[in-house]
């Protein structure tokens, strides 16, 4: 390192993701510097001279092993991620090729970071207890929103297993969001309709004189429990109601800003929401995303495939039947538009599943190829 930086070298193509191992390695003290390819890694590598790096396996690039080798030869530990390569014996392999810590998607972002610490020489301090000199290190991940943008944070905010805030503004709107381990579990808005009373006068539970009777400085959840207005299981259906209508009212923002706090914990007690974020996006787009944009976002002659490390298991999902055979047909030998033709869904359906695939990491846009050489497929 000529200037003395210690640098950490961050080979991640997934924009939002990369962001958040940024923001989580704060604690480092060490300046980030994020490559979305191999390639870039490798001629940024001497220059750079970083003091750790985390690599993404595989690469779309070139092979994670030359990369690794780079590093070794460098004498730059390196700490490996992938939805791919799975099992221990995957893991040896990794580590045989260079990497000194593997983890498989989705991963504890701060284990990730704690682990890169400890390659460097030392572990970094805990998160719930760092010293006064680490006290101001930055732990925020900020940026600004465009077309699909809170999707692909949430489907990031998944694989790193992200404890936090995450804050939505556009103009005077402001919305909150906090996860724990990746899951949404409480939200707020400064949008009247979207608050919990609201959504309880909407659902009959409660009139506007009962909300506008109850006391001051209390909790509206808390006076309505009290009051037996409102039981414990109906609380915590309306609250997941809540956080789906907050962020499902961003989905389709192409403007505004984001910002997330990482944290080591989030307050107690918390409602056990049972959310499954890979169905609150799916579920998300299906709801919000309009024909017209659609049909801007997938061209007509786009090709889709099984994405090779997907950001979550297909039997999670809450798939229907129709889709299922949607995603069944879509293995690179096909159009946007031969998709389509093919579905059982109506138009704007069909591309709205298609297209939460997109954001979700379960298909790529790939170049499209013949029948009897498809890249693979979900059957």
């Amino acid at each position: 390192m000529a200037d003395g930086k210690r640098r950490l070298l961050v080979i991640e193509p997934n924009r939002e993701l990369a962001e958040i191992l940024a923001a989580a390695a704060g604690r480092l003290e060490v300046e980030t510097v994020v490559c979305a390819t191999g390639r870039e890694a490798l001629e940024r590598l001497v220059d750079l001279g970083p003091a750790v790096a985390i690599i993404d396996l595989p690469l779309e690039d070139v092979r994670g092993s030359e990369v690794l080798s780079a590093l070794v030869r460098a004498r730059v530990p390196a700490v490996a991620v992938s939805g791919v390569y799975r099992g221990p014996a995957c893991a040896e392999q990794v580590r045989q090729l260079g990497a000194g810590s593997f983890f498989e998607k989705p991963f504890v972002v701060e284990q990730v970071i704690e682990a890169a610490g400890r390659a460097m020489g030392g572990a970094p301090a805990s998160p719930d207890h760092p010293p006064r000199a680490r006290a101001r290190a930055p732990r925020r991940a900020s940026g600004k929103l465009g077309p699909g943008r809170v999707p692909r944070l949430l489907t990031a905010l998944h694989l790193a297993q992200a404890n936090g805030a995450l804050a939505l503004f556009r103009g005077s709107v402001r919305k909150l969001v906090l996860l724990e381990h990746g899951v949404p579990v409480y939200a707020t808005s400064n949008v009247a309709s979207e608050r919990f009373g609201a959504l309880c006068v909407r659902r009959g539970l409660i009139g506007e004189a009962d909300l506008e009777g109850l006391p001051p400085g209390k909790r509206t959840a808390e006076a309505l429990l009290e009051r037996g207005l409102l039981s414990e299981k109906l609380r915590i259906e309306i609250v997941a109601e809540q956080v789906k209508t907050i962020l499902w009212s961003t989905f389709e923002w192409r403007d505004g800003t984001w910002r997330f706090g990482l944290a080591a914990s989030l307050p107690s007690p918390r409602l056990d929401l049972a959310l499954n974020p890979g169905d609150l996006v799916l579920e998300g787009v299906m709801r919000t995303a309009t024909l017209v944009r659609l049909r801007e976002e997938l061209r007509p002659q786009m090709a889709l495939a099984p994405a090779p490390d997907p950001a979550f298991e297909l039997h999670a999902l809450a798939l229907r039947p129709p889709e299922a055979r949607l995603l069944a047909v879509a293995d690179g030998t096909k159009s946007v538009s031969d998709l389509v033709a093919l579905s059982d869904l109506p138009e704007r359906e069909a591309l709205a599943f298609l297209q939460a695939c997109r954001l979700m990491g379960v298909l790529d846009e790939v170049d499209r190829v013949l029948a009897s050489t498809r890249r693979m497929a979900f059957t």
